[in-house]
């Protein structure tokens, strides 16, 4: 989801939202150059996000909002810093002042709406993260809908996080998050057949690690499908021959 996040948060640090903020000319230049240096800082703050450096992550964020107040992208990746850090009062403070300044920000309230959905306020977060799928501005709304799946997972909703994992994947088949996620839902529902489907297109396009090949093989023995079963065994023998679950699949044959 990190870097999911960071796409947001460099793509609002280059452009405004034509949707939700009113753009007008810069008649001071010192203005202009306080907004340019504002820009540059969140935009490092987004890639020292990504990278993990937190630290520096948000004393970027910091010089932004120092140079440059009204920036929302600043606040909202300083929200996003604060989130990894677990200072979530910050984090909430971050979050509510940049939708202060773009209330209706399609990053922002996917960001926040994510935020509260992993802190027990889903909610508050799910309205979020729809009100951000819905924007027709919204560049990238398949991972609005991906993160409202994933809350309403966390909720318990599974038919309507089905529902809103299927959404993301039309507009972006290769959303491997959404692709995975929905594997888990439609084998848990017993179907078998999509279960596969979802499964195979995530692997095509993920890295192999353990517990996708995990949900293959208990899809490939459901299926009574003893070639899938067994060229995945063979798979996590060879990438993961130490992983416990290998011996508990073996033992339960």
């Amino acid at each position: 989801m990190r870097i999911l996040l960071v796409a947001l948060v460099l793509l609002a640090a280059g452009c405004v939202s034509q949707s939700t903020v009113e753009t007008r000319p810069v008649t001071d230049s010192s203005l202009g150059d306080a907004r340019r240096r504002a820009e540059n800082h969140t935009a490092l703050a987004g890639e020292y996000f990504a990278r993990g450096n937190f630290t520096v992550a948000l004393a970027e964020s910091r010089a932004a909002i120092k140079d440059d107040p009204s920036y929302f992208p600043a606040h909202n990746v300083q929200g996003l810093v604060y989130m990894e850090l677990r200072e979530d009062a910050a984090a909430k403070a971050a979050f509510g002042e940049a939708l202060r300044i773009s209330p209706n920000n399609a990053e922002v309230l996917n960001n926040y709406g994510w935020f509260l959905c992993l802190r027990n306020e889903a909610e508050r977060g799910l309205p979020m993260l729809q009100r951000a799928a819905a924007d027709n501005f919204y560049r990238t709304p398949e991972k609005a809908w991906m993160s409202a799946g994933l809350c309403q997972m966390r909720m318990g909703r599974t038919v309507e996080a089905e529902d809103s994992l299927r959404r993301a994947v039309l507009i972006r088949p290769d959303l491997v998050g959404a692709l995975y996620n929905l594997a888990i839902l439609t084998f848990d529902r017993g179907s078998l057949a999509d279960a596969e489907n979802y499964l195979v297109r995530y692997m095509r396009v993920a890295p192999p690690s353990l517990a996708p090949l995990i949900l293959g093989v208990k899809i490939a023995r459901a299926k009574k499908d003893k070639v899938a079963e067994d060229s995945l065994m063979q798979q996590m023998r060879r990438l993961f021959p130490d992983a416990p679950e290998l011996k508990l699949l073996e033992e339960s044959r």
